[in-house]
């Protein structure tokens, strides 16, 4: 699924759109308004179109979560763009085998006192990015509310990830680190060893009630959700590729949110309000 930042420029808004199989509204009991949930087949091409947009609407200044050796945006967009770009990853490792030129940060997302030294030096930010992150953090509660607190009030947090229920991510949360890591790197002999870390997908699942719910406590209004059905991990497996495939047909033309693969999430920080409001 991996796609350069210049491809997703490229695509534009209309993807947003484009490439939609269902749209639908949410209107929940007990929580204001109305989310826009959408779903379609697996692929990011949602997220880039995403930061396009908020790159076209004159956002500036953008942190990138986890980030560290693949930040998502590009130095020659960053540059194009006129971008205050700054990557915040816990590894030092990891950060510093990023391209020279992108100012890093090391902290853990996690720690309170980290963070609000990261924001006394960079912050606050328009946009707040993570892609492939937030599976990876222990407590979704506290990540969101973290990163709620280093956007500017009207600013935008956008998060791509995988989500449960999905079988080969239930199966990655539930069974040892070393076995799952084993799985992987058998089934993908080409995978960088170093780049199996281990994931909780706490607070990482479809447009459900629930979850839309979780996000506003936070603060945030929920500005889209979308919820993909589909993946690539069976296709050495032929018979279970092709039943998962009609699995996921099935899924498209009658969707449940509890049984994404990915999910994406745009976020907005109300310019009234201050955590916790919601």
């Amino acid at each position: 699924m991996h796609q350069t930042d210049e491809t997703g420029f490229r695509l534009g808004r209309t993807l947003i759109q484009a490439t939609q199989n269902r749209v639908e509204s949410a209107r929940l009991r007990d929580a204001p308004g109305i989310v826009p949930v959408s779903y379609g087949r697996a692929n990011d091409e949602h997220f880039w179109a995403e930061v396009h947009r908020l790159v076209e609407s004159g956002a500036k200044r953008f942190c990138d979560v986890g980030g560290g050796a693949r930040p998502v945006v590009s130095l020659a967009n960053i540059q194009k763009f006129g971008l205050e770009y700054v990557v915040l990853d816990e590894a030092q490792d990891r950060l510093d085998k990023a391209p020279s030129g992108y100012r890093p940060f090391r902290a853990d997302i996690l720690d309170k006192d980290a963070i609000s030294e990261f924001l006394r030096q960079h912050g606050p930010f328009d946009v707040v990015l993570s892609r492939w992150t937030a599976e990876h953090i222990p407590n979704g509660r506290l990540f969101h509310e973290q990163v709620f607190s280093m956007l500017r009030p009207g600013g935008t947090a956008v998060h791509f990830f995988p989500t449960l229920y999905a079988a080969p991510f239930l199966l990655n949360r539930f069974i040892p680190s070393k076995l799952s890591a084993t799985i992987v790197f058998q089934l993908w002999k080409d995978r960088d060893r170093q780049s199996k870390f281990r994931a909780y997908y706490s607070w990482c699942r479809g447009p459900t009630r629930r979850q839309i719910r979780r996000l506003q406590s936070v603060g945030f209004s929920v500005d889209r959700y979308v919820g993909f059905f589909g993946h690539s991990f069976y296709e050495s497996i032929k018979l279970l590729h092709l039943a998962h495939i009609g699995f996921t047909n099935l899924l498209l033309d009658h969707p449940c949110p509890s049984m994404t693969t990915f999910g994406l999430v745009v976020l907005t920080r109300p310019v009234e309000a201050s955590q916790g409001d919601a």
